[in-house]
């Protein structure tokens, strides 16, 4: 009988410094695993030492395993958000998010091509792009505008980079103004698609 309780007031010790041990390792992540393992193993030996361990020890014991468990719950939570929102700032600045980017970043309108032919014959063309900042803080954007044929084929493409735009702030750009004189044509009947769109 004495055994049995001298066992039962070990696993009670036991549970207890598992328990510390979980706790002060439940904020520190990858190895906040092991401390929710740690914690359930302290409520187990606390309670299984109920009858013979001093109260207050089996009550720290359980209390101790508790915390270690949520503390670690709550810790591994909280990077797993973090880490969300992170891949989501990376996809949204490397472009993975066009239709979000604009849906809620970025008013993009896209103008007609224009083409002007001076005296000599020289073409000058132009197709002017307005970008809006429809955010409340001041952002950058990347946008990739291609323009198509009929079959969908690409004929040309374009970039914007419109660096620092304050909140509702507008800026005209004007693409395509280096075509050649053999897609000039094809251009002038071409359709304007917006194929990517980061914000940062």
């Amino acid at each position: 009988m004495e055994n049995s309780e001298k066992t039962k007031s070990g696993l009670c010790t036991a549970g207890l410094v598992l328990g510390i041990i979980g706790v002060c390792t439940s904020f520190i992540p990858i190895i906040n695993n092991l401390s929710f393992f740690l914690g359930v193993l302290a409520v187990i030996f606390g309670l299984a030492s109920i009858k013979r361990a001093s109260k207050g020890k089996m009550i720290a014991t359980v209390i101790l395993g508790i915390l270690a468990i949520i503390i670690t719950l709550s810790a591994q939570q909280s990077l797993s958000d973090s880490l969300d929102a992170l891949s989501e700032d990376l996809d949204t600045a490397s472009g993975e998010n066009t239709e979000q980017v604009l849906a809620n970043d970025v008013d993009v309108v896209l103008g007609d091509f224009e083409v002007t032919t001076d005296e000599y014959g020289l073409s000058d063309t132009k197709l002017t792009v307005k970008v809006t900042n429809k955010t409340n803080e001041t952002k950058s954007f990347n946008i990739q505008v291609e323009a198509v044929d009929v079959n969908g084929n690409r004929i040309n493409q374009d970039y914007i980079y419109a660096n620092n735009l304050t909140a509702g702030q507008s800026q005209d750009f004007d693409l395509f103004q280096f075509v050649s004189s053999n897609e000039i044509e094809a251009m002038q009947n071409a359709t304007f698609n917006i194929v990517e769109a980061s914000a940062y």
